[in-house]
């Protein structure tokens, strides 16, 4: 029939977001698209119409998982406790899959600088969200901090994520950069 899909959206999304991750957004063409998902490129353009409308499709599949992960992970414990479970997810998720992925948001908005507005503006909303998480959890947690210092730390932690992306990318193993999340966790939290 014309007009419908003859694809599972859900599946090609995720195949896509995976092409994404591995390629990023402006390496990543429709041809690979098209090969990875098994969708014809045409059929890709008259469901989407570009290549940037379905990344941002799975850009937000991503996001929202990442971000209900991130809250999972600084739900519970004490504000070091909190921290290092956070900690832990981000390095996991950068690190997963070989090979290694790294950080989908870091790379988008290394590429920011030649992306349209939208998919800045994706970017932004991602790292703002996180650090509202991060500012929520620190702020509630049994040895809580005043909201106003809470999200003050919040976007240092958020900024130090985004500097072990890199470091990942540069090749530092899961095992360093734990230690140096451990490392940061105790310089900023201390006896709080």
């Amino acid at each position: 029939m014309v007009g419908v899909r003859q694809f599972d959206e859900d599946e090609m999304i995720a195949t896509a977001l995976d092409v994404f991750w591995r390629k990023g957004l402006h390496d990543a063409t429709m041809q690979d698209l098209a090969a990875a998902t098994g969708v014809q490129r045409g059929s890709l353009y008259n469901a989407y119409g570009d290549k940037e409308a379905i990344f941002l499709r799975a850009f937000d599949q991503y996001a929202a998982q990442f971000l209900d992960a991130a809250g999972s992970a600084l739900a519970h414990g004490d504000t070091s406790a909190r921290l290092r479970s956070f900690f832990e997810m981000i390095i996991v998720n950068m690190t997963d899959g070989t090979p290694q992925r790294g950080c989908l948001t870091t790379r988008t908005a290394l590429d920011a600088a030649i992306s349209s507005a939208d998919v800045r503006q994706r970017v932004q909303d991602v790292l703002t969200r996180l650090e509202q998480l991060v500012g929520k959890a620190i702020s509630a947690a049994p040895n809580r901090r005043s909201p106003a210092d809470a999200n003050r730390l919040a976007r240092v932690i958020v900024t130090f994520t985004r500097g072990l992306a890199v470091m990942e990318r540069a090749g530092y193993s899961r095992k360093q950069l734990r230690e140096s999340a451990t490392t940061f966790i105790d310089a900023v939290i201390g006896d709080a």
